[in-house]
């Protein structure tokens, strides 16, 4: 039928009904918490947050930007679910952790 069926986008919608969605939420939003409080102990001032073709980093900036978008998306993403059960929500908070798995894992090994 194409992109829209009956009026909606197909990709909205709820997932992980009941308690499942509340556990996820709840799991996903403690995630972005403590690797927001990692990261704000174990990254130095200075992080590197772009690389050219190379892999030579030619992107800096100070540590509390990767710490804020990691936590707060996490953290927005998993109030999101947890309150509508949308899909969008559940891939914020995805996104927010992975973007702190990420920092943690590029700049610690760096450093």
């Amino acid at each position: 039928m194409g992109a829209r069926e009956n009026g909606t986008r197909r990709n909205r919608g709820t997932v992980l009904e009941g308690r499942s969605g509340l556990v996820a939420a709840i799991v996903l939003g403690g995630a972005a918490v403590a690797l927001a409080a990692a990261q704000w102990v174990l990254l130095p001032d200075q992080v590197a947050t772009h690389f050219g073709i190379t892999g030579e980093v030619n992107g800096w900036s100070p540590k509390w930007f990767p710490v804020l978008l990691s936590g707060g998306l996490g953290l927005f993403g998993s109030v999101w679910l947890g309150v509508s059960r949308e899909k969008l929500g559940l891939l914020l908070a995805v996104i927010g952790v992975l973007i702190g798995v990420i920092d943690l894992a590029v700049n610690g090994l760096m450093m």
